[in-house]
């Protein structure tokens, strides 16, 4: 006999699921009817936990987000590292991200941009970029900027990250060049 999941592991099989559909069949294929078939679970039980499309695809970018941040803090968080071996370290986990999982992350944000109460992610995913960072790097705001650094860090990641998945700039050379960069815009003489 089959244990019964808790709603919360229930939940977390759903997400997983819509991952393996989404790498499969694309987002367009990504229903929540789909996700209930696929799942072998009914219909109210895929609605009960996300209610509806949107909210199912913006669950999955923001576990997304979330398992990011908290491993970078993680990765981070009190060690007494140099300005180099902190970029190092950041640059190195998002790109290790994007080669896991940037094309599912993309297909997510593309979906939910369709959706009216969502077409201001790349903004919100931009300012969570920044607040994140700003604990990171806050050592290094010397001159109250450091915000607006991280906002144009963040431009420079997002491109580079969006060549190293079209296969334009090796991932090596793309975590060395951002290193560089990030590096020279957080340091202040």
């Amino acid at each position: 006999m089959r244990k019964r999941l808790s709603k919360d592991e229930r939940r977390q099989q759903l997400l997983d699921m819509s991952l393996v559909i989404l790498e499969r069949d694309g987002a367009d294929a990504l229903t929540l009817a789909t996700l209930a078939q696929e799942a072998g679970v009914t219909k109210p039980v895929a609605y009960d936990h996300f209610q509806s499309r949107a909210n199912l695809l913006y669950q999955l970018f923001a576990r997304f987000d979330q398992q990011l941040a908290d491993v970078t803090r993680q990765r981070i968080a009190g060690k007494a590292c140099s300005l180099q071996e902190r970029v190092h370290h950041v640059v190195a986990l998002y790109f290790d991200c994007v080669r896991l999982c940037g094309p599912q992350y993309e297909a997510i944000v593309s979906a939910l941009m369709a959706y009216p109460e969502y077409k201001d992610i790349r903004t919100n995913i931009r300012n969570s970029f920044v607040y994140v960072y700003r604990e990171l790097f806050s050592d290094y705001d010397t001159d109250g900027c450091l915000g607006y650094r991280l906002v144009a860090i963040f431009g420079a990641i997002e491109e580079m990250a969006k060549a190293t998945m079209e296969d334009q700039v090796p991932y090596d050379q793309a975590v060395v060049t951002l290193e560089h960069l990030i590096v020279s815009a957080l340091q202040r003489d």
